[in-house]
């Protein structure tokens, strides 16, 4: 009976079957539901902490209450409707009912428009975002285990929100003028951060075909769609499916694999040889989102009344240069092989003004915040720390070969990082020393200016939000420039859609 009370809802009401694995923290017992109040509603498991004898409820996703009788519908990311139903409908296990006359993801729909109600935008950002059936597209009132997603990884639901909450003449819910078309999938609730985002995206994306004139139009080159897992669209095929290759793919993990250089270790299974994960006419980097984000750079750059911890004007003593977190070093593919190298190089105290450091560090935002420098490499995929560093006020040192940055096509990178090749670890500690105070000042000085643009939060002066409308805009001018094509399924196409 635990089990079943575990368990996600029946596969009938989900896209896709899941793996299922259920994992306890060391510290709770499991105990029957008829041990815990009201038999925790059906909405939870019955669980005791350690030794006490108290038996509690610990409540899916979406409830709360002693018996996990309320219905929490929680703050941002963690509501389970999406901007809680916008105060026109009632939220009810991940659905919005709304008030007669709303309708749509967060009942903010009230009109209908006619093929000749408009003409396509030519100059101006026009963004209509599809309404997707739940049964392509529905994240459940709870999640395989007792937390909701890592936050990490939930930047296209923070967006989403946003932009469902956007006021401004960039949103339209007129799809006849709409120049940008935005596909709310939800493919990290289907495939976590490892998973196959494939067959999840490939459902929706024939959904859209077939329901809507507006894909077919152009082959999906005004189409976006996030997909926010460790290695994006690394495993999307090429030119062998137009259909999928021609989305516009919002990632974090912006790998271009240039063709006809060999692969490295442990990416001999990459799908498409040609471009890799990212496409960079075409598809979109973006900042990820992680909690406590907004409030790290308010206490850094002193924007809630606090003095700030950041002074742009001084340079950190206590390190040149600073990482701690995962080396895996029985994982060659993990970070493209750059923790590892640097690890084996400056681990364990090999250098005097280097901390490169295996696992958690204590206060680590405090040795963050001491260092000249600090290392953001990869992971799996795509790595937190250059978003971190600009939130906590250190210069970061990218060693990322072949990969994207966030917004890399926006922002002068060049202002506010460092960025060397993984061949040049081995002199890292030098060439960083050899930086002039004066050029390292600015450096400083463009972390202090750049920050907000790897913040999701507009109330803490965030402009993530902005910076993607800016960044759909540009694809929309490419695309009318013709810069890049629609993919046929054709030998000769097989090496992209450039122009």
């Amino acid at each position: 009976l635990l089990l079943l009370l575990l368990l996600p809802p029946p596969l009938h009401c989900r896209a896709e079957a899941v793996k299922l694995e259920v994992r306890m923290p060391p510290s709770l017992t499991a105990l029957h539901v008829n041990a815990c109040p009201g038999n925790c509603s059906y909405r939870g498991g019955c669980m005791r902490q350690g030794s006490e004898q108290r038996a509690f409820c610990k409540c899916h996703y979406g409830f709360a209450g002693a018996a996990c009788e309320q219905t929490d519908e929680g703050l941002g990311y963690r509501s389970t409707c999406w901007n809680n139903c916008q105060g026109r409908g009632v939220c009810r296990r991940g659905f919005c009912h709304c008030r007669k006359g709303w309708w749509g993801k967060d009942c903010g729909r009230s009109r209908t428009y006619g093929a000749h109600s408009a003409r396509r935008a030519v100059h101006r950002l026009k963004v209509f975002a599809y309404d997707l059936p739940w049964e392509l597209a529905y994240q459940p009132e709870y999640q395989l285990g007792w937390q909701d997603h890592d936050s990490i990884y939930m930047a296209w639901k923070v967006f989403g929100e946003m932009f469902f909450n956007d006021s401004s003449a960039m949103r339209t819910d007129n799809p006849y003028e709409a120049n940008m078309f935005y596909i709310p999938a939800m493919t990290y609730a289907y495939s976590s951060n490892l998973g196959d985002t494939q067959v999840h995206a490939t459902r929706v994306i024939d959904h859209v075909r077939a329901t809507w004139p507006f894909f077919n139009r152009t082959r999906g080159l005004d189409h976006f769609m996030w997909l926010t897992n460790d290695q994006g669209a690394c495993s999307w095929p090429g030119a062998t499916h137009p259909e999928m290759a021609n989305v516009i793919k919002v990632v974090h993990y912006a790998w271009h694999h240039p063709f006809g250089k060999s692969l490295p270790s442990g990416w001999d299974r990459l799908q498409n040889k040609h471009w890799g994960c990212f496409h960079p006419l075409r598809d979109i980097c973006a900042t990820p989102y992680w909690n406590g984000q907004a409030e790290t750079a308010a206490a850094t750059y002193g924007l809630a009344g606090s003095a700030p911890t950041f002074d742009a004007k001084l340079i950190p003593t206590q390190r040149l240069l600073f990482f701690a977190g995962g080396i895996r070093h029985h994982e060659p593919g993990y970070s493209h092989g750059t923790r590892q190298e640097l690890h084996r190089r400056f681990g364990k105290g090999q250098h005097p003004n280097v901390t490169i450091h295996e696992g958690s560090f204590p206060d680590y935002i405090a040795a963050v915040r001491g260092s000249k420098f600090c290392v953001a490499p990869s992971g799996h995929g795509w790595g937190i720390r250059l978003s971190q560093y600009m939130a906590q006020g250190c210069v970061p040192v990218i060693i990322q070969d072949d990969v994207y940055q966030a917004w890399e096509d926006l922002l002068p990178y060049s202002e506010f990082s460092v960025r060397l090749p993984k061949s040049r670890i081995a002199a890292l500690p030098e060439l960083l020393a050899a930086i002039p105070d004066e050029d390292y000042l600015a450096l400083r000085a463009g972390v202090a200016k750049h920050w907000r643009a790897f913040v999701w939060s507009s109330g803490a002066g965030g402009t993530a939000y902005d910076l993607m409308m800016a960044s759909l805009q540009s694809r929309m001018v490419r695309l009318q420039a013709r810069q890049f094509h629609p993919l046929q399924q054709q030998p000769h196409a097989a090496y992209g859609a450039l122009g």
